[in-house]
Order: structure tokens, then C-alpha cells, then sequence
């Protein structure tokens, strides 16, 4: 079974506007944001495109004024591949 190669044969690549809510807590802060990611991609030898809904569950700490990335978890809801006609 061949492995869809993403970085060398992805040809485009679209996540729709995330929805996002926060709750701030002093220098703290979580996040979570929902989205729909398209992959467009070739695998052996056929377009496909993959839909996933995705979601990011985030943690802020603020730093010396400014809101950096403490970590970030990545959730996907569902996924579905397609093939392509050509």
C-alpha cells in the first residue's frame, strides 16, 4: 500500500477561519479552536483530497507583557480521504 507523501506532492493546502474561545486566568490562558482542513495530494497515482476536522486545545502564559504558545494539542474529530476524478 503506498503512503501518501504530503510536503513533496501536496498541492494545496486550505484551513477554513477557526472559531475560537479563551479564558483568560492572570498570566494564563486556555484555548480551543475548531476547523476544516483540505489536503490535496497524489498517491499512488491518484488525486485525492482529504477533509479533517480539527481542533487545538491551547495553553497561553503570558511573558513579560506579550501572550506566547505554551502548548498546543492537536484533535482530529474525523477525517475522510477521497480519490478524485479526472
Amino acid at each position: 500500500m503506498s503512503r501518501p507523501t504530503y510536503c513533496r506532492d501536496t498541492k494545496h493546502l486550505h484551513r477554513s477561519s477557526p472559531t475560537s474561545t479563551v479564558a483568560l486566568d492572570g498570566g494564563r490562558a486556555t484555548g480551543e479552536s475548531y476547523t476544516i482542513a483540505h489536503h490535496l495530494f497524489t498517491a499512488a497515482g491518484s488525486r485525492k483530497i482529504m477533509i479533517a476536522s480539527l481542533r487545538y486545545l491551547d495553553t497561553f502564559a503570558k511573558i513579560e507583557g506579550r501572550w506566547y504558545f505554551a502548548e498546543r494539542k492537536l484533535i482530529v474529530d474525523w477525517s475522510e480521504t477521497r480519490t478524485l476524478s479526472s
